[in-house]
């Protein structure tokens, strides 16, 4: 016989097999009431199963699916599988999905299905329509559904629904503390700013937020071994502002990671939760040859310098330093972070024997914007580095219009 034949016959079987096990859980799940167990295992079986079901799945979110053929003669059957598939497609994640979520998501339809639509939508990610789509809700008169929208909304770094969060953490309905609890449990880096935010309050509630903090913080740490550098970056980012020492360690191991990116990120976070060795690196970074690496410290100790004035010290000591790429690097930062009390020492570089300095030091009093600076600006326009000259009259000029 024929291989590839064979091949085919074999292909044609998988497949046929494939239409069945899909075929038999959707048939399970329409028939066994929504979260028991029987229905949550055919939930699990087609995500199991994952994009061959996701045809089906997208068109069972959709009312026109059942007529004819596909005609469900009660209307709980329809929820449940609804319901269901939306589950499915918010782990599955499949393109052309969020068309159909979103339309399944205003009060035409049930609580439940409303409610997995949402959730489907904040697991999918950003996506215009389906954002649009959740601020509309977040007007909804029922409560439950605001708070699912506000935390789909967060998935999508979206702020409008932190205030929804706050009232329902704050609140006296435990029902909308425990969704608020499962779903930033859920939120990963995304749900982090709103952590900390509501970390920042008082009373019994502090408790549950901490519960929430330590559990987000660990996921946070797994995800540091994530394949995809931007989860890595971000998931480092997050950690920096949960801001405790016990992430030290893993943040560490980030500082050899293959991405600049997440280097840069991890060592703002270790510099914000005080570890001088991402300090340490910054710095270090600033002195290098690699004009990449110069630019990323530059850029991520402005950051931390603007978060809390930690490394205000050591930049105006790096003013002093023997190396011109340090100082040059520092009179940057200083600038960018529009550190006030590194006037004098700026005024100073702006005679500095590397033109470099020189340049960055008047970039920086530009920054800065302080009159008492023009005098040296003024002398600086006559500067024998034409590079110099010009960013002397740059500076002036932003400083006249920073005092009209």
């Amino acid at each position: 016989m024929d291989k590839r034949f064979i091949i085919a016959i074999a292909f044609l079987m998988g497949c046929t097999t494939t239409e069945n096990q899909i075929s038999d859980l959707v048939e399970q799940m329409a028939g066994n009431p929504i979260e028991s167990t029987a229905w949550t295992e055919s939930v699990e079986g087609l995500t199991a199963i994952g994009r061959p079901a996701a045809r089906l799945l997208i068109s069972q979110l959709n009312p026109s699916h059942y007529v004819g053929k596909n005609y469900r003669e009660f209307r709980s059957e329809i929820e449940k599988l609804r319901t269901g598939s939306a589950r499915v497609l918010g782990r599955i994640k499949p393109r052309g999905a969020t068309g159909p979520l979103k339309d399944r998501i205003s009060s035409a339809y049930t609580d439940p299905e409303r409610i997995a639509c949402i959730w489907a939508l904040g697991e999918t990610g950003f996506n215009q329509a389906g954002m649009d789509a959740l601020l509309n809700v977040l007007s909804d008169s029922n409560p439950i559904i605001r708070l699912h929208s506000a935390i789909a909304l967060i998935k999508m770094d979206n702020e409008n629904g932190y205030e929804e969060i706050e009232n329902a953490v704050y609140g006296d309905q435990s029902e909308l503390r425990d969704i608020v609890n499962v779903g930033l449990r859920e939120s990963s880096y995304f749900g982090v700013p709103v952590i900390k935010r509501l970390m920042n309050g008082e009373g019994s509630e502090q408790k549950l937020l901490k519960e929430i903090s330590n559990s987000v913080g660990d996921k946070l740490i797994s995800l540091l071994q994530s394949e995809n550098p931007e989860i890595r970056r971000r998931s480092s980012i997050a950690l920096g502002i949960l801001n405790e020492m016990r992430f030290e360690e893993p943040l560490l191991g980030c500082l050899e990671d293959p991405s600049n990116q997440v280097k840069f990120s991890a060592a703002a976070s270790l510099a914000g939760i005080g570890s001088k060795k991402g300090i340490e690196f910054l710095f270090e970074a600033m002195r290098n040859e690699d004009p990449i690496l110069r630019s990323n410290a530059v850029k991520f100790l402005a950051k931390v310098q603007q978060s809390g004035e930690m490394v205000q010290e050591k930049l105006i000591s790096s003013m002093q330093d023997a190396d011109p790429m340090s100082r040059a690097g520092a009179a940057q930062v200083l600038g960018l972070a529009n550190v006030v009390d590194a006037i004098e020492i700026l005024e100073t570089a702006t005679t500095d024997k590397s033109p470099t300095v020189r340049a960055n030091a008047i970039i920086a009093l530009g920054h800065i914007g302080l009159i008492r600076s023009e005098e040296h600006l003024i002398t600086s326009t006559q500067d024998s580095d034409a590079t110099v000259a010009y960013y002397a009259n740059w500076a002036l000029s932003r400083l006249n219009q920073t005092n009209k």
